[in-house]
């Protein structure tokens, strides 16, 4: 059975990343996105509003999603986060297809993502930014 995820094109770097809780503000089905139990970050270093991190085009860090939820930056009200709870840092690169969509799915198999080799880590958030979050997380079937 394929670990199915979601492949993400962000400026943001691991730090704001994990500061924020997971990768936001993306256009993407939610339903969709929800059947995924993982995010695939790629460094996107066309812009560094985001404070990237990684070399461009570099898949730097593979998250367990926790939930989907509306995104809490401002007007980014039609926009969703991907909130992970675990994270593990890789350096994978040319990783990104130059698909003009920042959001693809996949599996971590197609992208040769090997699961056992992975270490992952606990995302530990600040208990005010997780309550905000559980407000508006939603539940995805």
């Amino acid at each position: 059975m394929k670990n199915k995820c979601v492949v993400v094109l962000t400026a943001r770097g691991k730090s704001r990343i994990l500061e924020e809780g997971g990768s936001q503000s993306w256009r993407l089905n939610a339903h969709h996105a929800g059947k995924c139990n993982y995010v695939v970050c790629v460094q996107n270093r066309k812009t560094s509003w985001g404070n990237p991190e990684a070399n461009h085009h570099t898949a730097f860090l593979v998250g367990k999603i926790s939930s989907i939820s509306r995104s809490q930056e401002k007007d980014c009200e039609d926009r969703w986060i991907i909130n992970i709870s675990e994270y593990a840092d890789i350096s994978i690169p040319n990783m990104w297809d130059g698909n003009r969509n920042p959001v693809a799915y996949s599996s971590l198999e197609d992208m040769n993502i090997n699961l056992e080799n992975l270490q992952f880590n606990k995302l530990e958030q600040e208990s005010s930014q997780k309550e905000e979050k559980e407000l508006d997380k939603i539940s995805i079937p």
